[in-house]
């Protein structure tokens, strides 16, 4: 955990009123499936009481999420928990009355009515093993996007939610929250730009650098395992651990199909989020991605996916398709009747009947109408929100909106995951049946690419 557990860091964000709409109709698509919308739980907490948290994976992102939580003066960290134990003393010495831990599992097993929340800052193949435990132990959780690593463990998380209704639980998609990308949420839901009809995404190159690792590469070489690192800790889950490699940990777990998912699920929650708020957005129902070739270690690269919606109710066609793209590659501009563009890296783009969106993940949009990009777009006024404050005040039994609830946290995680996953099968149309976490028409690929065993001792609860 610590630096070695770390995702990326973002700064604060701020939510919207329109959440709780939203959120409302979403989750009726998954039925009993998806818990109750947090804003109308009633939290376990006491109001006046304070928020004692185990907070698994204290550094990188979990550096900036801490200073967050910390703002709130009812939130006390309770305990830390890091497999690196230089991070561990450090921040420890920070919070000098929180207790230290290793193991995240001796705290739940020694301490289980000594923390009320628990905040999981790790890499993704944790994911689902903690964030079930703290959930079926009746804690209030916090967790990193991508929600989970495997198509399967949305059903854990769906599952046990259903039966947890008083918990409030926040996915880590916090840009979602930035004023121009709530502006972006209220133009498309509201109409302004008429009903939609198809999206475009991509992501960053594909390439080594300070979070990824490049594609197609073979695992590293393994190299001595550092004193203050429990390297057995780390890989947790896996049956077969991975060889210890600074081209692993701390960052670049991400490119390894055992450990990440890659540029397309680690941006996806950042990137797709935003039809999921804006629009009643049914369940995927076929995925197909075409890349140069598999890849059996590191993720591929210049893969395009597109991933089929049921359309209607709302939608200008009856089918709706999401395009998602890693390494920066871009749509036909000539082909959407938009001007020759010299567009960046993570962007969303929304092609509705009367107008088209562009959205950066600071918010920054560009609209388009007739083929021509407008500069007196109307802008809709947006409530200032805190994506962490809120979740303390939900848990502390002060009710309000939250934008990214697990249940539309799995839902946004879907789609990303379907994509990456595809990649083991290049070009063939893959049907998902998302009511059974099953596709339809492969077994192969319901036998490698949907779940996957545990290690004893850290099985999903």
């Amino acid at each position: 955990m610590s630096k070695f557990l770390q995702m990326n860091s973002h700064d604060n964000t701020k939510d919207s009123a329109s959440s709780r709409r939203n959120f409302l109709k979403t989750s009726a698509v998954l039925g009993t499936a998806v818990a109750l919308p947090s804003f109308a739980m009633r939290a376990a907490a006491n109001k006046n009481s304070n928020l004692r948290i185990l907070h698994i994976g204290v550094g990188g992102i979990g550096s900036m999420q801490r200073g967050n939580l910390k703002r709130h003066a009812k939130v006390e960290f309770a305990f830390l928990c890091d497999v690196d134990s230089n991070s561990l003393n450090q921040v420890g010495k920070e919070l000098p009355k929180a207790a230290k831990f290793k193991d995240y599992r001796e705290v739940f097993e020694k301490h289980l009515d000594e923390f009320d929340a628990v905040i999981v800052d790790t890499p993704d193949l944790h994911h689902a093993p903690m964030m079930t435990r703290a959930l079926a132990a009746g804690k209030h959780v916090y967790g990193q996007k991508p929600l989970v690593h495997q198509l399967d463990e949305l059903r854990m998380i769906r599952e046990i939610l259903a039966k947890r209704p008083n918990l409030h639980t926040q996915m880590g998609n916090q840009r979602a929250c930035y004023t121009g990308r709530m502006q972006a949420v209220e133009i498309l839901k509201s109409g302004q730009l008429g009903k939609p009809v198809e999206a475009h995404v991509w992501t960053g190159t594909v390439s080594r650098g300070h979070y990824f690792d490049a594609a197609w590469r073979a695992l590293p070489p393994a190299k001595p395992v550092p004193a203050h690192l429990d390297w057995d800790l780390w890989n947790g889950p896996l049956q077969k651990p991975m060889p210890y490699s600074d081209d692993i940990a701390p960052r670049r777990w991400r490119s390894y199909w055992k450990t990440g998912g890659g540029q397309l699920a680690d941006w996806g929650c950042h990137l797709i989020d935003l039809l999921y708020f804006a629009f009643d957005m049914p369940a995927p129902e076929s995925v197909q991605t075409n890349t140069i070739r598999p890849s059996n270690d590191s993720h591929s690269a210049y893969n395009q996916s597109t991933i089929t919606y049921p359309g209607g109710n709302g939608f200008a066609r009856d089918k709706f398709v999401m395009h998602y793209n890693d390494n920066g590659l871009n749509p036909s501009w000539a082909a959407l009747g938009l001007p020759a563009l010299r567009e960046g890296s993570n962007r969303t783009l929304v092609v509705c009947t009367e107008g088209t969106l562009l959205l950066e993940p600071s918010g920054k949009m560009k609209i388009f109408r007739k083929g021509k990009q407008v500069t007196n777009e109307p802008m809709p006024k947006v409530a200032p929100r805190n994506h962490w404050r809120d979740w303390v005040d939900c848990c502390l039994g002060n009710e309000k909106p939250l934008w990214t609830p697990f249940g539309i946290g799995s839902r946004i995680t879907e789609p990303a995951l379907l994509a990456v996953k595809a990649t083991r099968f290049p070009g063939q149309e893959l049907r998902w049946d998302a009511a059974n976490y099953r596709f339809t028409n492969n077994d192969q690929a319901n036998k490698t690419i949907v779940s996957r065993d545990y290690r004893n001792g850290f099985e999903p609860a």
